[in-house]
């Protein structure tokens, strides 16, 4: 209990200290611009608008097949119950494999954005550290809380902005 007692005063000392911050990286490069500019195109491109209409139109069909089977249940053989659980199973398996498809696609375009904008990030990162005279800083995913005020991710957007709009 002591032990613990003493390491929480000291951890809590140290990011009370003057110079501790904190930043949501990813957070901060995703909500650029450019990244949004990004996103848009990707939303806007026939392969995925094909590939989601499709996805929305085997969500429907599955449901309609689901609806047929609960309705007319008792009236079905067994040789058209197995039909129905067959065509329900293959929109399914179609449905989950268009979903890890589009999931693979955005997680794809994030990290070409990353890799786009990282190398801006770390130079701004940099020149913040030494302007504020910055300790520490952190992600806010390894702290319980931390004071609203010491987060400078949308800073970090905000200058990531201005920085891009300058290369283009």
């Amino acid at each position: 209990y002591l032990l613990l007692s003493s390491l929480l005063a000291v951890f809590s000392t140290s990011l009370s200290a003057e110079g501790t911050y904190v930043l949501n990286a990813e957070a901060a490069i995703l909500n650029t611009q450019y990244a949004l500019d990004e996103a848009k195109k990707l939303g806007e491109d026939p392969d995925i608008i094909s590939d989601q209409e499709r996805l929305e139109l085997l969500q429907t069909e599955a449901q309609a097949i689901v609806e047929n089977f609960q309705q007319n249940q008792e009236t079905l053989s067994d040789e058209e119950k197995m039909n129905l659980q067959e065509k329900l199973q293959d929109k399914q398996t179609e449905a989950q494999f268009l979903t890890q498809k589009l999931q693979t696609k955005g997680q794809e375009a994030q990290q070409r954005i990353i890799q786009v904008v990282y190398p801006d990030f770390q130079r701004i990162l940099g020149e913040l550290i030494n302007a504020k005279g910055m300790d520490l800083v952190v992600r806010p995913d390894a702290l319980f809380y931390a004071d609203p005020d010491l987060d400078i991710t949308e800073e970090v957007t905000t200058l990531l902005n201005v920085a891009l709009a300058e290369k283009s």
